[in-house]
């Protein structure tokens, strides 16, 4: 398992392999803009997704009109 440390947080590797994509891009540009609030944010819907795919629930995660 894979992580890095940001700002109050440790960023872990997903549990799901089709968000892993994302974390690789977190990960390279945590170095340059880590601990700005659009980072931040990018995290927290980073961990989301991966607690949504964990749990099973993405289709209620998912609307369509």
């Amino acid at each position: 398992m894979s992580y890095f440390e940001s700002k109050d947080r440790t960023v872990f590797s997903p549990q799901n392999d089709k968000l892993l994509p994302l974390y690789k891009v977190l990960k390279q540009y945590h170095p340059t803009i880590g601990g700005s609030n659009l980072f931040e944010d990018l995290v927290e819907t980073y961990e989301y997704l991966d607690f949504v795919f964990k749990e099973g629930k993405v289709d209620e995660c998912i609307t369509t009109k």
